[in-house]
């Protein structure tokens, strides 16, 4: 067996770049050139794909990093579901984000925070055949998420409550002066990325009316609300909440049902004690098309923290007595219903992979769709039940396909011109046992000009969370490091996920013990 020099660098979670499947015929192995840091800003990352009502286009989010801005910049794209036609939409350097087509498909609304020198984001809406975009929002403190309603004239809103101490344009030099009060902490939960200290401040529900430009609030009071949805019929909006006296000292998160009218009473729907729906899993509750039923994520009990799976959930939509659809012992996120009804497609995390599957409405025998050594991170469901997914592995980053029965049909091909220059490394799956006999799973990357028997030193990486996966999925830092002579080795110790919750739970109140053997075991193999 060859040995190794290693090298064990830690590190928190790592963020893996999305990159596009080789779409055409590569160029001669004697052209292309070893990856290098600077790929780095050459690389496009694919996301969030929408599917237009008609189903003709398919909408997406491309990101890329810029070396002289030191910032990276979101731009919305559109391609046709044929494949022929792709179209760029927006140029601005501040980036726009969450595309999402009105009900009508005649307009693309984003999010963007032009205008506002990337302060907070509004909502802005452009013909789908291109031009000008509007800004149509005016919420101080900048929306977080936003849903068209099913008739396009209304949109509920998730608004950040606005800084209390931010000085206001327009205010004389004598005004914005003065020093700034001292900030006063009095809630568990004060500070936030992006949104910085907290204060008082909350995220409520908002009822936009787009013709009049008129927001009613819908949720007053101390709570956080996220992820809204519009039941089929317009008349009443889904969310996710943390009620009760302090909010901020539980994880038990709920969905609950308020009627689309300012003033009307929000009703709670789900009564588990521990997160529904949990806003960082990014799963929007999803109305059954004759609006009866919610499908949903549900968590476990509150003291397994991260460690619990995350399975799909029904609950009928006037409240009741919910029913886990597939005990599959493996993570769900993303449940979506299919046009008749009849079944919940969502997204299947299991061992290194990510699926997409779907199950019955009424439960039963889960099917993977699409399955394989890739990931698929995201995908949609049109009005006709056509599906699009953003899917990519470890050589063939992530891009938006057509999806039809198991085959993938690429429609994006934003880094196609960078994989046919560049030489990539190979990654392998292994699979060893830990000093107690326990099964390990992981990833091996080794040069690019790798020969057997020769020395290389060695990184070991290690996951931060803990509970997540390395994954079949394009990771820059592995291929910079492989192209510079080193082998990976990144294991998914106990604690990670993937593998069910009492490998996951495994490390509960014990880091450093069996996840620290398990890597170490990854290093020996």
């Amino acid at each position: 067996m060859t040995r190794f020099r290693t090298v064990v660098v830690l590190s928190g979670a790592l963020a893996a770049l999305a990159l596009p499947i080789l779409l055409s015929p590569p160029a001669r192995a004697a052209e292309k050139r070893a990856v290098t840091l600077d790929d780095l800003f050459e690389i496009r990352e694919v996301s969030d794909p929408q599917i237009s009502p008609d189903g003709a286009w398919v909408a997406y989010t491309v990101s890329r990093m810029d070396a002289k801005e030191d910032s990276s910049d979101e731009d919305i794209w559109m391609t046709s579901w044929d494949g022929a036609r792709t179209v760029r939409l927006t140029f601005s350097k501040e980036g726009e984000h969450s595309p999402r087509f009105s009900p009508d498909g005649q307009s693309i609304s984003f999010l963007s925070s032009r205008e506002d020198e990337g302060e907070a984001d509004q909502i802005w809406i452009m013909s789908r055949a291109g031009g000008e975009a509007e800004r149509i929002t005016e919420f101080k403190g900048g929306v977080d998420d936003y849903a068209w309603s099913p008739d396009g004239k209304r949109i509920a809103i998730v608004a950040l409550d606005p800084d209390p101490n931010a000085v206001e344009e327009g205010k004389d030099k004598a005004e914005k002066g003065k020093k700034t009060p001292p900030i006063v902490i009095d809630r568990f939960q004060f500070k936030e990325d992006m949104a910085g200290y907290l204060q008082t401040r909350h995220r409520h529900l908002y009822l936009f009316d787009v013709a009049s430009r008129k927001a009613d609030l819908l949720t007053p009071g101390t709570g956080d609300e996220h992820l809204p949805s519009w039941s089929p019929d317009g008349r009443s909006i889904a969310f996710v909440t943390k009620r009760g006296p302090d909010p901020d000292r539980h994880d038990n998160w709920d969905i609950y049902v308020v009627e689309a009218k300012a003033g009307a009473p929000a009703r709670q729907v789900t009564t588990f004690d521990g997160p529904d729906s949990d806003p960082s899993w990014e799963s929007r509750p999803a109305w059954s098309p004759d609006g009866k039923s919610i499908a949903y994520l549900q968590g476990g009990p509150q003291k397994l923290i991260e460690y619990a799976v995350y399975q799909v959930a029904l609950i009928p939509a006037a409240g009741g007595t919910p029913k886990v659809l597939a005990a599959l012992d493996r993570n769900n996120t993303r449940p979506r219903f299919s046009p008749d009804g009849s079944s919940v497609l969502f997204l299947l995390e299991d061992d290194r992979a990510v699926h997409l599957a779907k199950v019955p409405a009424g439960g039963g025998k889960v099917e993977r769709l699409i399955s394989g050594r890739r990931v698929i991170s995201d995908f949609e469901v049109g009005r006709d039940g056509r599906i699009a997914v953003l899917a990519g592995t470890t050589l063939e980053p992530s891009e938006v396909f057509a999806a039809k029965g198991a085959d993938l049909r690429p429609l994006s091909r934003q880094n196609q011109a960078w994989l046919e220059k560049v030489k990539l490394a190979t990654t392998d799956e292994i699979t060893f046992k830990s000093k107690d006999g326990t099964t390990v799973n992981g990833f091996v990357v080794k040069p690019t000009e790798y020969q057997a028997g020769k020395k290389y030193p060695t990184i070991l990486r290690i996951h931060g969370g803990p509970v997540g996966q390395y994954q079949n999925e394009f990771t820059l830092d592995w291929q910079v490091m492989a192209a510079h002579g080193y082998v990976v080795i990144a294991a998914n110790p106990r604690g990670s996920s993937g593998r069910g919750q009492e490998f996951s739970k495994a490390i509960f109140a014990d880091w450093g013990d069996k996840d620290a053997q398990d890597v170490l075991a990854a290093v020996d193999h």
